[in-house]
């Protein structure tokens, strides 16, 4: 029975398992996709180093032609395998693709690896078990600006929990910067009126978690840094613990004043909320 493999990749060729290096050697056809998530050139020059051959799949082939590119391969008898930057399963697309497989009676494994959620709350020293929901900021779509990340944040604040949120990739394939992001936050702040988007809220930009030349940067909305390339995520801590504020502090150099400004906002907005 042919298998469709979903491989993660992890964030760099550091994170690459051997488990996942002898699949990549061994399956029949090897596909690698980079929409869902960026990978340095670097990073692709190193895997054409392990299998020159593998093919670059794009979002219409997996979104649009349901992964008919991989489904062939499997029909002819000959085991695929999906490259994934990160974890696979992070990204509702792969699991689409699994489901076609399985239904059409193929084998599916899932190969994990580190991805930029775990990555991202092990870099800043965030307690896991206090981490809420994720969202993404996403573009406007047809002129309508989705409310979303502003209401899981809000959800997330009003327990005291930390916040992921992902940004949007455009349809030609760019990733959304923390300048833009910011810019819709606010946006947001305007028709929800929650009073979350404060100077008082500490912010955590972040980018190229993984790669050698990663970058974690702590402000506020309105300072933000320039990150430099994509792709950029940004984390607003919840309430924090004593372990949490050294770490951003004595770690990752966050202003003292700026910490103690945020637990008190938090604190607030807790309290206030029904």
């Amino acid at each position: 029975m042919p298998t469709l493999y979903i491989v993660g990749l992890g964030l760099s060729p550091g994170n690459i398992t051997t488990e996942a290096l002898g699949i990549m050697r061994t399956a029949d056809s090897v596909f690698l996709e980079v929409y869902t998530s960026k990978g340095p050139a670097e990073f692709i020059n190193y895997l054409r180093g392990i299998r020159s051959d593998f093919v670059l799949v794009s979002r219409e082939d997996l979104e649009d032609r349901n992964g008919e590119v991989l489904m062939r391969e499997l029909e002819k008898g000959r085991d695929a395998a999906l490259l994934v930057i990160g974890d696979p399963m992070i990204a509702t697309t792969h699991a689409a693709i699994a489901v076609i497989a399985k239904k059409r009676g193929f084998k599916v494994k899932v190969i994990n690896s580190v991805s930029i959620v775990c990555a991202l709350i092990s870099q800043l020293g965030l307690s896991p078990y206090k981490l809420g929901p994720l969202a993404t900021i996403t573009y406007p779509r047809m002129g309508v600006l989705s409310m979303r990340a502003y209401e899981v944040l809000n959800e997330n604040l009003s327990r005291g929990l930390h916040t992921i949120l992902l940004l949007d990739i455009k349809d030609g394939g760019d990733f959304m910067n923390v300048q833009e992001a910011v810019e819709l936050l606010k946006k947001m702040e305007n028709i929800g009126k929650l009073g979350i988007v404060s100077n008082d809220l500490m912010v955590i930009y972040a980018a190229r978690i993984g790669w050698d030349n990663q970058g974690i940067k702590i402000s506020t909305v309105n300072d933000v840094p320039d990150m430099g390339d994509t792709p950029h995520t940004i984390v607003i801590p919840g309430l924090l613990n004593p372990v949490e504020q050294d770490y951003l502090v004595n770690i990752l150099g966050a202003n003292e004043e700026l910490v103690r400004r945020h637990t008190a906002f938090i604190s607030r907005f807790i309290n206030k909320s029904p």
